[in-house]
């Protein structure tokens, strides 16, 4: 696993960014996020590094637009507006990716205010 400073976009009906420090395997995207009820959790966009490709010539950043299927359950109703129960469905979600290695960047992407955070460093 390598460390890189990472940007995903989410396009679509309700368009959402996040962006942090997370981690690269020889397949996937690992990023720690914050759920809307608070909660930390890991989110792993699986398969998507095969789909990348470098920006410029240092082969230290990259990019790419990452289709994901997702399974979804969704309530039928009948012409009257009563329920009949739920069905699943397949919807694609797409995705713009980008991650650069931390080695390169990580001067430059963090600021002395966000180290004390990050890093859990006592405060003076």
């Amino acid at each position: 696993m390598k460390k890189v400073v990472y940007s995903v976009y989410r396009t679509g009906k309700s368009d959402s960014k996040i962006s942090g420090i997370g981690y690269v395997t020889e397949k996937d995207l690992i990023t720690a996020c914050i759920g809307q009820n608070g909660k930390p959790y890991i989110r792993v966009f699986e398969d998507c590094i095969d789909d990348c490709n470098a920006v410029g010539e240092e082969q230290i950043e990259f990019k790419a637009l990452f289709k994901e299927l997702k399974e979804i359950r969704v309530e039928v109703k009948n012409s009257f507006g009563e329920s009949k129960g739920y069905d699943t469905k397949e919807v694609e979600l797409y995705y713009n990716i980008w991650f650069k290695y931390a080695r390169c960047c990580i001067q430059s992407y963090l600021t002395q205010s966000t180290l004390p955070i990050l890093f859990r460093l006592p405060q003076s």
